[in-house]
């Protein structure tokens, strides 16, 4: 999807991406494409996002304006202990997906 999107169109839980593909990659009819954002400023890293889709995206090197949906899913907890106060506390990891609307 590489048409220009408004950001008054874009609903709830959307993101568009915007960026150069690094990786493209399939698994059981999926592919995952790896994009790299631009740089917010000379002294920041730039980011990296894997987007989910039935079709291919683009080439490697390509780039790309992609609107995505945001879901996520709780992994298993684990117990962590505070190193300076000695307090335990049960840690709940999110990891966040971004699948391709197409």
């Amino acid at each position: 999807m590489n048409a220009a999107v408004s950001p008054a169109k874009i609903g709830p839980m959307q993101v568009l991406i915007k960026g150069r593909i690094d990786a493209v990659r399939r698994h059981d009819k999926t592919t995952y494409t790896r994009i790299i954002t631009p740089a917010p400023d000379p002294y920041s890293r730039p980011q990296t996002v894997e987007v989910r889709s039935k079709q291919r995206l683009g080439q490697q090197g390509e780039e790309v304006a992609q609107l995505a949906t945001l879901g996520g899913y709780a992994r298993k907890p684990f117990r962590s202990t505070d190193k300076e106060t000695g307090e335990t506390t049960m840690v709940t990891p999110i990891d966040m997906t971004l699948d391709a609307i197409e």
